[in-house]
């Protein structure tokens, strides 16, 4: 600068804020590198350098950001100086709660102030129930979105984690039940006509068990499928053998679920809708009544439990899945199933299956943890057991060969998920880090070389859960309050790459993204590729609103990761609606899905999709009318699903009324035909399938002819996924549980011994009836 009056170049320094804020700001920058390379560095250490370094992050954000509740005089006269502060925030000085999550660390609602909303419960930020309710409260006053006009938020304090004044303070005008699609609050109760011992013919027994070992097995293995069928043979062809009452429980169940799923699929043997609700009652007579609780774990209560709660998953019932789940999870760890096992005296096989029950019902947990945004009722650090191994139980059963020391050591390398390196110290993290590329290559192309199977999807789906149990854990935690926006960011950042390592080292025959003329893997392709998007989608949800209005301050990195990650969230939606046809056909795509959760998963989808059409398509301004017409097309799917599943009507009557309110804000129109039911549904018949038997019930028989549904838009497999069974005119039998004594069906017996008592006559076959 020059002044004109003596003509002397005059340099003017900084002032000293602006000197200050810069300063700063270089030193905040220089702390997020620190931080995101302690994060990374992280997954490579063992469990107590890992807590030490999260501790001491903590620790690190705390520091210098304790303020007093009560302001000292000092403060109080740089108060108008400094009122508008929190404008000058960054990424790195905002706390979590800028995302669309806010606080993770407080509840806004009494969850036990009435049986509806005990009913519904705490639903967390991870759960589409949340999701929907924040749409509908943003939505039903007119207002976009991210616009925060019911509570009152400083986004750039309490990175300590406290709340005083500036703590979110709600004032709810919608409770989260009133979001609520799930089926909790119907009534669960057994009819005194329900007979414990009865059971069903023997040709509808041998469909339904057809059913369960093809459509639920390969992505639930918790029984021993060799002996249990065995079992079942043996049971089926003496009338007189004496049976445990556990035994039939697991039995009952897997008829429950099996049931159920030929009701979605509209099967012509499922004359009553609920079947599945008489089978489930027996079980419940048989092994879940209240006493069982007060009985030490075993394997086949293990079982009850996780068959239970995979059913009531099945049904919607997710408070009470979610409940059913941690006793298994419990029982389980109390027989050290989370382990790995050493013991000389146990056969490998018998291991293998021990683990392949541990996995199954630690997979449950884990969906009905990203269902319900809970945490899981175990962690990660906890388990040592194994991850399953990719052969077919057939072949480790039947094979010694599969148990040499090369064999199994390399089957094990693809089992070891990437995440996992044990006792890891700080000192080799150099080395560890180096070597990672190479083993991931390593693993990626064992991977590649073993023919695909059930087995090497269900490893697969596992490391998937596993990764989700990370995504929830971190991401979704309380303690994450007291992180910075910036330290979100970065954990978003890395969860993206693990999820790209995984969808990378899948089989080509598991590929959901590809096209493929070959079917056989269909349903492992969707399930895989619907359990992926919902993982992208939880991962980018807290990006999916406004940032910049919370954090106007941001660097243009900072808004360019969030503007990324939130266009993120939103194609991982489209493209699990992609997924489907554009003809809605739900009795095809149970058939070729994980039908249990369907509802769920569209839901979801229909949530993302809103959230950004309600932000006038801000993220993603060239797709709105890509946006609009997926979303139109998720709420046509769960309209025609509402004829048969009470949850589907309740999902799609609320996506329907929500996206009616949002439509005009891109300048759209919902379609009429979306907004009515296609066909008169009374709802207590729906709610009756779930619920009591009619007094007059009698176990349907399987007819002559039993033809299948054929879906018409390319869901059907190359080969028949039902069995052709024999027609059966005759009632259902009862077993009586004292008659000839065998130690088949003792209520002790181990369900994963291989070999029959040989002091018992084998039954007469042990192939399965189909």
């Amino acid at each position: 600068m020059q002044r004109s009056d003596f003509k002397i170049e005059c340099n003017y320094a900084d002032g000293k804020r602006d000197r200050s804020k810069r300063e700063y700001n270089v030193m905040a920058a220089r702390v997020t590198l620190y931080e995101d390379l302690l994060q990374e560095l992280k997954s490579n250490l063992g469990e107590a350098d890992q807590r030490l370094i999260q501790e001491t992050l903590e620790k690190g954000l705390t520091h210098g950001w304790e303020e007093s509740s009560t302001p000292s005089s000092s403060q109080k006269r740089r108060a108008p100086e400094e009122a508008d502060s929190h404008a000058f925030y960054t990424e790195h000085q905002a706390a979590s709660r800028a995302g669309s999550t806010e606080s993770l660390d407080c509840v806004g609602e009494d969850f036990n102030r009435s049986d509806a909303v005990r009913r519904t419960g705490y639903m967390g930020k991870a759960s589409a129930v949340t999701w929907m309710e924040k749409l509908k409260r943003e939505n039903d006053g007119g207002r976009d979105e991210g616009h925060e006009d019911d509570r009152r938020i400083d986004f750039g304090s309490g990175l300590d984690g406290s709340h005083g004044d500036s703590a979110i303070q709600f004032e709810r005008s919608h409770p989260l039940s009133e979001a609520n699609y799930h089926c909790d609050d119907i009534p669960l109760s057994i009819h005194e006509n329900v007979q414990a011992y009865q059971v069903p013919p023997r040709a509808t027994a041998d469909f339904l068990l057809a059913c369960y070992l093809e459509c639920v097995h390969p992505a639930f293995p918790i029984l021993g499928k060799t002996t249990f069928v065995k079992q079942y043979c043996a049971f089926y062809d003496n009338p007189n053998l004496k049976t445990g009452p556990r035994w039939l429980a697991v039995l009952n169940l897997l008829f429950a679920i099996s049931a159920r799923y030929g009701r979605l699929v509209g099967a012509d043997w499922s004359q009553y809708s609920d079947d599945h609700a008489v089978y489930f009652s027996r079980a419940r007579l048989l092994g879940l009544d209240t006493g069982s609780i007060w009985i030490p774990a075993e394997l086949q209560r293990i079982q009850v439990h996780g068959l239970a709660s995979f059913y009531l998953m099945a049904t919607n019932q997710v408070n009470r899945a979610f409940s059913m789940s941690g006793i298994a999870i419990r029982q389980a760890m109390a027989l050290g199933l989370n382990l790995r096992n050493d013991d000389r005296s146990l056969s490998e096989s018998s291991k293998q299956i021990r683990y392949l029950v541990w996995w199954s019902v630690a997979s449950v947990e884990r969906v009905l943890s990203g269902i319900t945004g809970r945490p899981p009722s175990f962690s990660g650090y906890d388990c040592s057991a194994p991850l399953p191994l990719p052969l077919e139980e057939e072949m480790f059963m039947s094979s010694s060969t599969v148990y040499d020391t090369p064999v199994l050591r390399s089957l094990r390398r693809l089992s070891t998920d990437e995440s996992d390196v044990s006792s890891s110290t700080p000192s080799s993290v150099a080395k560890t880090a180096t070597s990672r590329s190479s083993r991931e290559t390593s693993k990626d192309s064992e991977g590649q070389r073993i023919s695909p199977s059930n087995a090497l999807f269900f490893l697969y789906l596992t490391k998937l859960y596993c990764l989700d149990d990370d995504i929830m854990k971190q991401l979704y935690r309380p303690g994450l309050v007291a992180q910075s926006w910036a330290s979100v960011q970065s954990l978003i950042a890395g969860f993206q790459k693990r999820l790209v390592r995984w969808h990378s080292a899948l089989p080509a025959a598991f590929d959901f993204a590809r096209n493929q003329r070959d079917q056989t893997f269909l349903r492992q392709q969707m399930c895989l590729g619907l359990a992926y998007y919902s993982s992208a989608m939880i991962v980018n949800r807290a990006c999916l609103c406004k940032v910049d209005e919370r954090i106007p301050n941001e660097t243009k990195s900072g808004k360019e990761a969030d503007r990324a990650n939130a266009q993120s969230c939103v194609h991982a939606a489209k493209c699990l609606i992609d997924l489907l046809p554009d003809e809605p056909n739900p009795a095809g795509l149970y058939a070729a899905s994980p039908w249990w959760n369907m509802v769920h998963h569209l839901m979801q989808a229909a949530t993302v999709l809103m959230l950004e059409i309600s932000l006038r398509a801000t993220h993603c301004p060239d797709m709105s009318d890509q946006l609009f017409t997926a979303a139109q097309k998720a709420v046509a799917w769960l309209q025609r699903m509402a004829s048969d599943d009470m949850a589907a009507f309740r999902a799609w009557r609320l996506s329907s009324d929500v996206l009616q309110k949002i439509a005009s804000k891109i300048g759209r129109t919902v379609d009429d035909r979306l907004t009515r039911p296609l066909q008169a549904i009374n709802e207590d018949v729906l709610m009756q399938g779930l619920s009591t038997p009619p007094l007059d019930y009698t176990m349907p028989a399987i007819p002559g002819s039993m033809p299948m549904p054929v879906p018409t838009s390319g869901y059907m497999p190359t080969s028949g996924y039902m069995p052709t069974t024999p027609s059966s005119n005759s009632d259902s039998t009862t077993h009586q549980p004292n008659t000839v004594w065998d130690s088949l069906m003792l209520n002790s017996y181990d369900n994963y011994l291989e070999d029959f008592d040989p002091t018992n006559p084998q039954p007469p076959s042990t192939q399965p009836p189909w």
